[in-house]
């Protein structure tokens, strides 16, 4: 039986025979402003259409075949999807308590249970069989609990832990890539991504959706490591968010792989009486961008993310020069790269100074920005020092660029004279 939660105006249009559902309702109990909002409706096409003639947007199917429809409005969509059976029928089949409410006539209703889970910020399911209607229910568990601060009590965890086993015994049943990457995409994005991937971890659910990540739990480095490889990893995503806040999805997915090379590097080193991973930041390349496509994510972040973990180990030189020289080579990775490296210090022992050097470091070396374009053309080049079109002239605009950010040219006319430099001397500018 439905139970009333609370009064509640809501804020957005609601079409006749509609009822806001889901997770609007709830962001709204939680004190926070929805953008998608669902509509369980007797007529989805015609509150739909209703709706769009109320609002504008763009109208379109998302299943013609199951009565689904979208309205696109700018940053906000709104859904509306059939009805099934009674209000009470269709929040029974909905994933979480939390999740099956609705609004009706200016007040909020829900299953027993309901009341309490919102009191205590938890997330329980309407039913753990629930789960298996769409196994991606217990990925978004995690993700709804890192991005909303929910706790997963005991029931939960295990509840959600079985549907992991499940998963790994029926391959076949994995919800379909698009989505689990739009899932872990909004976890890591979280201010609690590092707890959540805790959580993942926990739940068996790591070695559904990310089993490349797997061999670091456990793994011993010592060294100036005094974490095993994935509470050294959860750290490193924990002060990369905590340095950088706004960290876009490739610096924290380079963080969650940043290691993942270890496991298979791992050899022991009488000479020094420890394990050493040589290499792992080029094999952990090539794992993290082939795994990171394997999971649909767009290439140009999958490749970033990919060049981050390869460049991860690099030691920023000392001295002005060698330093922009430094940053300049890898400006495509900036800010991520020292920022991901300061995060790698702050999680090991012994070597946190190390990270504020870092920073400081680069922030300095960075003070003035480094150069798009060389102070010359290709069409000047050319003619000052007789080149014809070929490899030659973008070698020249290379080098002149180059000393652009260390410094050592900062105007046409000392390009000109660095460039004659290097052809009276019979040099090629790249040597």
């Amino acid at each position: 039986m439905l139970r009333p939660l609370a009064h509640l105006g809501f804020p957005f249009y609601t079409p006749k025979g509609a009822f806001p559902v889901g997770g609007a309702v709830r962001d709204l109990l939680l004190g926070r402003r929805p953008l998608d909002l669902d509509f369980a409706a007797e007529n989805p096409l015609e509150a739909a259409e209703e709706a769009q003639a109320r609002l504008g947007g763009t109208l379109f199917p998302l299943d013609e075949e199951r009565h689904q429809y979208r309205l696109a409005l700018g940053p906000m969509t709104l859904d509306f999807a059939p009805l099934e059976g009674t209000l009470e029928q269709d929040l029974q089949r909905r994933d979480f308590r939390l999740n099956a409410l609705l609004w009706k006539e200016g007040r909020v209703f829900g299953l027993p249970g309901a009341e309490e889970d919102l009191r205590r910020r938890l997330l329980v399911p309407v039913r753990e069989e629930n789960l298996y209607a769409d196994h991606l229910r217990s990925l978004r568990a995690v993700r709804l609990a890192a991005s909303l601060s929910l706790g997963l009590p005991g029931e939960t965890r295990r509840a959600l832990s079985r549907h992991a086993r499940f998963l790994q015994a029926h391959p076949e049943a994995l919800p379909a890539r698009e989505r689990v990457r739009e899932e872990l995409a909004k976890l890591l994005l979280s201010p609690k991504a590092a707890w959540g991937l805790h959580l993942l971890e926990r739940t068996g659910l790591l070695d559904v959706y990310l089993p490349e990540l797997r061999p670091l739990v456990g793994l011993a480095q010592g060294g100036v490591h005094h974490l095993d490889g994935w509470r050294h990893t959860l750290s490193v995503l924990f002060h990369l968010v905590w340095l950088w806040p706004e960290a876009p999805l490739t610096a924290r997915l380079a963080a969650l792989h940043h290691d993942v090379g270890k496991p298979l590097t791992r050899r022991y080193d009488p000479e020094v009486g420890r394990y050493r991973f040589l290499g792992h930041a080029e094999v952990g390349a090539e794992v993290a961008g082939a795994s990171l496509l394997w999971l649909r994510f767009p290439k140009e972040v999958a490749e970033g993310a990919k060049a981050l973990v390869r460049r991860h180990m690099d030691r920023p030189p000392e001295g002005q020069k060698a330093l922009r020289r430094f940053y300049f080579r890898r400006k495509d990775l900036l800010p991520a790269l020292p920022y991901l490296m300061a995060a790698d210090r702050l999680s090991a022992r012994g070597v946190e100074g190390e990270a504020w050097e870092v920073l400081r470091s680069f922030q300095e070396a960075t003070r003035e920005p480094l150069p798009e374009r060389p102070f010359l053309s290709g069409e000047e080049v050319m003619a000052l020092l007789g080149l014809r079109p070929g490899p030659e002239v973008g070698r020249a605009l290379a080098f002149l660029l180059e000393a652009q950010a260390e410094g050592r040219v900062r105007s046409p006319e000392e390009a000109k004279a660095l460039l004659l430099y290097w052809k009276g001397g019979g040099q090629d500018p790249s040597s």
